[in-house]
């Protein structure tokens, strides 16, 4: 039975609630973004190409091992158009219901009652009709047959297999081991994320690392950090973030204010420090950008702008907090506490 707006959200509250910067950037763009994602759980799956790129170099760069835990191939042969998305959807009602011994491994001929519904919701192939002459098959009968080609059941068996890995085409896979090699031929950029040391340096570098913390906040601060190298023996902590863009490096200062790339490094500047807790050690941030030119510069950001960017995350928090507290997601924050002017 489908929940009610109002269960989900009662389940949504019972629970602590860790904040992290894809859910900030979702609050600032439009709370009702954030209240369908978060509290309705109306998620969009599809990540857009740029985003699996960088999760594909962050892999293969800083998290060596994992791939095949993260990511699996697309089969050279899938359906197209329509029969595609049938399938699609048939996966979906198949996860759905993985619990139904009739459905628990079982191949596409199997789901039958999915596909039959589903080329009803989407009216296809429904004006095939019972034969009046033999062979005698049924509409329902010639429908299935549409869809169930033996590549529709390879495809099918793929999407079983992927489990929640991200799926990759070989275009994709090249152009990510081209933007990895990039790097790491930049001799400063790999110094910086510990790609080159020796066992005899006093450094200690984390890779992907998940980190999450309670804050003054009625909710907690989360995020995947890409790579933290501490210098003990300087003294100080580089907490970087790589990223691939679209643009040049030389427009890579409007994407910060764009993306709220800003937000994402205090966020992240405030939960390696209380990870550590080396509370004399120096702490610096870097972007490491991987432009489309395949051109990588390391981005450091000043101590005047850290300083600048934590006070604003302070108000953007606040503001948060507001709608969290108050379970009032129809507008932005100063749109509900004031009167707007042009």
């Amino acid at each position: 039975m489908e929940r009610s707006a109002a269960e989900m959200e009662e389940e949504f509250y019972s629970k602590p609630f860790f904040l992290s910067y894809s859910g900030l950037s979702k609050m600032l763009y439009s709370p009702s973004v954030f209240y369908r994602h978060y509290v309705l759980q109306q998620r969009e799956e599809k990540l857009e190409s740029h985003l699996i790129d960088g999760k594909v170099i962050h892999c293969l760069l800083l998290d060596d091992g994992s791939f095949d835990e993260k990511f699996t191939m697309a089969p050279t042969k899938v359906p197209t158009g329509n029969t595609r998305l049938v399938i699609d959807r048939v996966f979906s009602l198949y996860k759905e219901q993985l619990k139904n011994e009739k459905h628990r491994d079982g191949e596409l001929d199997v789901f039958e009652d999915f596909i039959l519904k589903v080329l009803l919701d989407i009216n296809l192939h429904q004006s095939l009709a019972d034969d009046k002459k033999g062979p005698f098959k049924t509409g329902d009968e010639k429908r299935i047959e549409k869809i169930t080609t033996e590549e529709s059941k390879y495809y099918f068996e793929f999407l079983k297999d992927r489990r929640d890995r991200d799926i990759l085409d070989e275009e994709t896979l090249a152009r990510c081991n081209e933007s990895v090699a990039a790097v790491r031929a930049h001799t400063d950029a790999c110094i910086l994320l510990g790609i080159l040391r020796s066992e005899l340096d006093n450094i200690d570098v984390y890779n992907e690392i998940y980190l999450e913390s309670e804050s003054k906040y009625a909710f907690g601060l989360k995020g995947v950090v890409d790579n933290i190298k501490v210098d003990h023996d300087a003294k100080v902590i580089y907490v970087n973030d790589l990223k691939t863009s679209g643009k040049t490096v030389s427009e890579f200062k409007d994407s910060v204010e764009f993306f709220n790339y800003w937000a994402q490094a205090m966020i992240y500047m405030g939960l390696v420090d209380k990870m550590l807790g080396l509370d004399n050690y120096k702490m610096l941030f870097n972007f490491v950008v991987i432009d489309k030119y395949k051109q990588v510069y390391c981005f450091e950001v000043s101590q005047e702008t850290l300083t600048s960017w934590g006070e604003r995350l302070e108000e953007k928090l606040k503001a948060v907090e507001w709608h969290y507290k108050n379970r009032n997601y129809s507008l932005p924050y100063e749109f509900l506490t004031s009167k707007v002017y042009l």
